[in-house]
């Protein structure tokens, strides 16, 4: 086979891995927490926690409606509530530290302290884990 065509395929393999690579870099599961503006009702802060699954950089991202979301206060106090149709479940909480636990994809767990209304997003990478 002609020598120049290897090289030209074997550099065109190069390119296709590195953008492979490049593309997978970007991809695996995120959490973050931020505050909303939103009113708080009756002295209680509001927390959402809002559930997303990606599935990759083709494929798209969409909501997970139906999960299971506890919420643990410091004091012993227990929530639960499942995500809407949007990937939401909502709480009014008072002032406090409470443990978030989303139970459908593998119990992710974060800390939050709820000194303002907040919201928790886990963009779960459903390929990737």
């Amino acid at each position: 086979m002609n020598k120049v065509l290897l090289l030209g395929l074997g550099v065109l393999i190069l390119v296709l891995t590195f953008a492979g690579v490049y593309l997978a870099s970007g991809y695996k599961t995120t959490l973050t927490i931020s505050t909303i503006s939103t009113t708080p009702q009756d002295d209680n802060y509001v927390l959402e926690v809002k559930v997303i699954v990606n599935y990759g950089p083709f494929g798209g991202e969409s909501p997970l409606s139906n999960a299971v979301v506890w919420v643990k206060g410091a004091n012993g106090s227990f929530y639960q509530n499942y995500t809407n149709s949007d990937g939401i479940a909502t709480f009014y909480l008072p002032p406090g530290s409470y443990t978030v636990e989303i139970t459908q994809l593998g119990h992710y767990t974060v800390h939050v302290e709820l000194n303002a209304n907040k919201e928790v997003t886990l963009n779960y990478a459903y390929l990737y884990e």
